[in-house]
């Protein structure tokens, strides 16, 4: 059984392959950002696209979980996907509508790269700090 560290590892160095376009948000945001926040989970922010869906499929698939599709209240932005890795309580959620007053593609543009140990395949893009603290206001 994978650890978790391994599983985000994975999904991240997955999701790269594949192109999915996404933010982190949340308590991992807060942390890249320098303040720290204790979190139970890892949150991104998904571009809700079917071409997303369709590519974060095959991350699933080569990750061993056997999914066809997303359910319609997942493609319409009224539920998100939530992952357990286990054996730890640490969850992946993957937000599908998440509100900064502006569209993903523009979060998107104004985001900020992270690397996981310089590790080229470990990359996505954080929030900004700006619409971090947008988005926390609400």
């Amino acid at each position: 059984m994978r650890q978790w560290k391994e599983d985000i590892d994975l999904f991240l160095e997955m999701t790269n392959k594949h192109g999915v376009r996404m933010l982190m948000v949340g308590g991992g945001a807060v942390n890249f950002h320098g303040h720290q926040r204790h979190s139970a989970d890892v949150d991104f922010w998904i571009d809700p696209t079917d071409d997303t869906f369709n590519r974060l499929v095959k991350v699933f698939n080569e990750m061993g979980y056997e999914i066809e599709d997303f359910p319609k209240e997942v493609k319409n932005g009224h539920q998100n996907i939530s992952i357990k890795f286990s054996p730890v309580d640490l969850n992946l959620e993957l937000i599908t509508n998440f509100s900064v007053n502006k569209s993903f593609d523009q979060a998107y543009e104004e985001a900020e790269e992270a690397s996981l140990e310089d590790q080229p395949q470990l990359k996505w893009r954080v929030l900004s700090l700006d619409d971090l603290i947008a988005s926390k206001v609400k």
